[in-house]
């Protein structure tokens, strides 16, 4: 994971960041050679870059596919190695944007709501959107989610993927940014999301509760997640990060509950991560 210019290979932790920055996550591709590497050598090469409104980040990310695909190369047990980048780059005006190659997933939250900003290079999803199959769940999985765009191929230079947001990020209070692997996201729906964003507790607790949701529900991947949340004043900071301060505020949940599908033991059993995790600190 890459925040701001700091990359993070285990563990996790809080920074506090200012614009411009970039942020991401980078997943090594299953059945490639060194994907470990790929991926590292991704985010140590984005860590040098000092971005802001006028970098070009299209001609950057292909000096950086071509930097891992000459290492792969030069390397007899690396060769092919590839890796996905799913970006979020943030210049010093505001102007927010979601970079994607590959199959890590950008959502955004907001307005009690979450969805998707991303879209999947995959090989059901190309399908779909040529119009071959009316339900990428026609597939195999292993062919659904067959990546055909990365950073490092050796066969074809990546598919990078620009998705501006509409809005400014941070205009709304409860406006947040998660980055993941496909460790993650193949085993959290968006409602979870948004009953782990409603829960009442500190921030970094409803990221590591989605980390746990996903290895609950079978995920033995690579588990890797980023989230983003603007404030506007070390009170709101205040807000977000200690308990103390959530349980005296007047919280009011954005989700309406009646217009998801979710049964009660989801919302219970994130609620049971929570308390869980908490009880691991005490």
């Amino acid at each position: 994971m890459l925040i701001n210019n700091e990359v993070i290979r285990q563990g996790g932790g809080e920074a506090i960041i200012s614009a411009p920055y970039l942020s991401a996550v980078c997943d090594g591709v299953g059945g490639e050679h060194k994907g470990e590497i790929a991926s590292k050598l991704c985010l140590q090469y984005l860590s040098l870059l000092n971005y802001n409104s006028s970098t070009d980040l299209s001609a950057e990310l292909m000096a950086i596919h071509n930097n891992i695909k000459k290492y792969g190369i030069t390397h007899d047990d690396s060769v092919n190695m590839q890796t996905t980048l799913c970006c979020l780059a943030v210049d010093e005006n505001g102007g927010a944007v979601c970079v994607n190659v590959g199959d890590s997933r950008l959502y955004r939250y907001v307005k009690g709501k979450a969805r998707q900003i991303s879209s999947d290079q995959t090989y059901g999803r190309y399908l779909y959107e040529q119009g071959e199959i009316n339900d990428i769940d026609e597939l195999e999985p292993q062919m659904r989610s067959a990546i055909i765009s990365s950073m490092g191929s050796v066969l074809q230079n990546p598919k990078i993927d620009f998705f501006p947001f509409v809005s400014p990020f941070g205009l709304e209070d409860d406006d947040t940014v998660f980055i993941c692997s496909d460790g993650v996201s193949d085993f959290i729906t968006t409602d979870e999301i948004e009953i782990a964003m409603s829960l009442e507790v500190p921030f970094k607790d409803k990221i590591e509760a989605l980390c746990e949701l996903a290895l609950k529900s079978g995920s033995t991947d690579n588990i890797s997640i980023i989230g983003i949340k603007p404030f506007k004043s070390s009170e709101e900071y205040e807000n977000i990060t200690s308990p103390k301060a959530i349980e005296e505020e007047e919280f009011v949940p954005q989700v309406a509950v009646e217009e998801k599908d979710l049964a009660d033991q989801s919302i219970a059993s994130l609620e049971k991560f929570i308390t869980d995790l908490n009880s691991d600190e005490c």
